[in-house]
């Protein structure tokens, strides 16, 4: 009995390790590196639905105003971002806005949305490159 206690115990330190080793594996999801950019290219048709200039979000913050035939190129950081898009609400022009909506963005990922329209909602969808 007494020669088995230290294999015991050398088989549970190597478990332990073995155990360890894989929940640090397992744990560290690939993150992009905090300066990795990626660019988000918005582009609107130049038969909108109106002339009313198209407000972009990203991250909750205004980063353009696009008119009709208008397209944006803006560096974001790689990872998931928050973007909506909203009709300016000035002169005969609702406001009309669009529901938050994510992407995830590679690192030199070049990401192609195309703003889309109607009487009641503005969004943004793929852009069919």
């Amino acid at each position: 009995m007494n020669s088995l206690v230290p294999v015991l115990a050398a088989l549970m330190l190597a478990s332990t390790v073995v155990f360890a080793a894989g929940e640090a594996i397992l744990s560290s999801p690939l993150q992009p590196a905090p300066d990795a950019l990626g660019q988000l290219l918005v582009s609107r048709d130049e038969t909108a639905a109106n002339a009313c200039d198209i407000e972009l979000y990203v991250q909750n913050e205004l980063v353009a105003q696009i008119a009709p035939g208008q397209s944006v190129s803006i560096p974001v950081p790689a990872g998931e971002i928050a973007v909506r898009v909203a009709r300016n609400g000035s002169g005969y022009c609702g406001k009309a806005v669009g529901s938050p909506q994510s992407a995830i963005i590679q690192p030199g990922e070049v990401r192609h949305l195309r703003i889309v329209q109607n009487q009641h909602e503005v969004f943004l969808a793929p852009a069919a490159d």
